[in-house]
């Protein structure tokens, strides 16, 4: 399937390793030319050198913190500088929260809504002007499942995820008669650098061997198993591409059917 991919320039965050990297490494494949950006520069670099051993694979690096205002302004800046124009935004930084309403403190939960909500947001506001001139463009959001599934443990996630879709969701709106396409991907199950630093889902599994532990969950879902990050990679590709240009204000859950919600 040609996805009309080729040439076109993406933006992704949160890139230096897990489904980010993933995601570059997806588009690079397709023809697109990629700048990503990371807190550490050190992981970022890295993340980079392993593009480069790919046919075609050099992305460009752009060390950056979203929760900072002038570092989303520099991101955007140094893309455009470099490339011309911004096709496609990936928003994928930020991290899983884990604790209840005792264990998490408000300062974490504002750095939180920093990085999942003020970065995109602000990443949106410097890219939608670039976008409009086009007269086209695609901001996709990368959005964990406590948004939709939320949990005592997971207060915080469930939060800012939750916040996550609102504002996508009014973003698809707003930006739609521009051409400008906001969907969300939502990984669910999925074996990355971050979901192996959890900490372990109950007691059943102190004392028992990463494959059990693995076992036990993968039984949630249908398919038997975890998903790997190609598989997030694979469908925000396709959601960027001209075979999804009647795509606006969507959510794709990539979980293997583990989320089973009618709505």
């Amino acid at each position: 399937m040609e996805l009309g991919l080729d040439g076109k320039v993406v933006l992704i965050t949160g890139g230096s390793s897990g489904i980010g990297l993933a995601i570059a490494r997806a588009f690079l494949r397709e023809g697109a030319r990629v700048a990503m950006c990371g807190r550490d520069p050190a992981n970022l670099e890295a993340a980079a050198d392993a593009l480069r051993r790919d046919p075609g694979g050099n992305a460009l690096a752009i060390p950056a913190d979203v929760t900072r205002p002038g570092d989303v302004a520099a991101l955007v800046e140094q893309t455009v500088g470099r490339y011309g124009r911004i096709d496609v935004v990936v928003s994928n930084a930020g991290t899983h929260l884990k604790g209840t309403l005792d264990q998490v403190s408000a300062e974490q939960v504002e750095r939180h809504l920093r990085t999942k909500i003020l970065g995109p947001w602000e990443l949106a506001r410097l890219v939608a002007p670039h976008m409009r001139r086009q007269g086209s463009g695609r901001f996709i959001m990368i959005i964990g499942q406590a948004g939709k599934v939320p949990g005592a443990d997971v207060i915080a996630s469930s939060l800012t995820n939750a916040a996550q879709h609102a504002f996508a969701k009014s973003l698809a709106d707003h930006l739609g008669h521009d051409n400008i396409l906001v969907n969300t991907v939502c990984p669910s199950r999925i074996a990355t650098p971050l979901t192996a630093t959890l900490p372990l889902l109950g007691e059943e599994f102190i004392g028992r061997s990463l494959e059990q532990q693995q076992t036990r969950w993968g039984r949630q879902v249908p398919l038997g198993r975890w998903g790997v990050a190609e598989d997030i990679a694979d469908a925000v590709v396709f959601v960027a591409s001209e075979r999804a240009s009647f795509l606006c204000g969507t959510n794709i859950d990539v979980d293997g059917g583990y989320q089973r919600h009618i709505f």
